[in-house]
């Protein structure tokens, strides 16, 4: 694995083929917060994914841990592919949306039990998404160690449903298959990103499953932030991703 930090940042796509651009929201586009109700988009950011999605023909999408609703709040671009909750639902680039349901039930199941841990102590928040549940510990980061193991055993008792996967300062349960390479993967197999090259930002371990895939399509893959990662190149904080998408703008518009 990399472990560079900040001396792979790479070069803008150069337009010899054509690209689809895939991207993740929290700490890729914009800063990490104690409380994902408290992420500022700016106005310019909306207009940077909306020029993109016009100059890459609409081969842009988000995907992210949040539920697409989540996102369409706070990035109010109903127009823009999406894919929520680690890929349990996307939105395709006609606007139909589609859920995952088979986990359903065993999620049911567990969510009371894992509301239990929130009642015991108020520096954790639950983020319930519908199809995948998020436990955050940002304000008690000590309280990971104790967390993994208990939550490990509750998903233990659903191995062929449900699975955990732990992030910055969050623990995910979410539904069996389901991940961002296999978000990235579905958007590749249907028009417009169909026989275009993957370019995925990410910042997360969760992200390391879609630069698996665009590494294997032989894409681009872009690590935001220090840490091990798979990804080849890497740019250092949300500031440094919306610059570099700026110029990727730029050499769009005159080439």
């Amino acid at each position: 694995m990399s472990t560079k930090d900040n001396s792979d940042v790479p070069a803008v796509p150069e337009r010899d083929r054509p690209w689809a651009l895939f991207l993740d929201l929290d700490g890729t586009l914009v800063d990490l917060v104690d409380h994902p109700d408290n992420i500022v988009v700016e106005e310019a950011l909306r207009t940077r994914l909306e020029t993109l999605s016009t100059l890459l023909d609409r081969a842009v999408a988000v995907i992210s841990g949040r539920g697409i609703d989540d996102l369409d709040k706070h990035l109010t671009l109903p127009g823009l592919a999406m894919s929520g909750q680690h890929g349990a639902e996307w939105r395709d680039s006609q606007g139909n949306r589609h859920i995952a349901q088979h986990h359903q039930k065993a999620l049911e199941a567990v969510r009371q039990r894992v509301s239990e841990h929130v009642d015991r102590d108020d520096a954790l928040y639950l983020e319930d998404k519908g199809a995948s549940l998020a436990l955050h510990y940002r304000h008690r980061p000590e309280a990971g160690d104790i967390l993994e193991p208990e939550l490990t055993a509750l998903i233990d008792e659903y191995p062929e449903t449900l699975e955990l996967h732990q992030g910055k300062f969050v623990f995910e349960i979410k539904g069996q298959g389901y991940d961002k390479g296999v978000a990235l993967e579905r958007f590749l197999a249907t028009p417009p990103f169909a026989d275009r090259c993957p370019v995925f930002i990410g910042d997360d371990r969760t992200d390391e499953d879609g630069f698996r895939i665009v590494n294997a399509h032989q894409g681009l893959a872009i690590k935001v932030g220090t840490g091990e990662s798979i990804a080849a190149s890497r740019l250092t904080d949300p500031k440094a991703v919306h610059e570099w998408l700026d110029r990727w703008i730029t050499q769009l518009q005159h080439s």
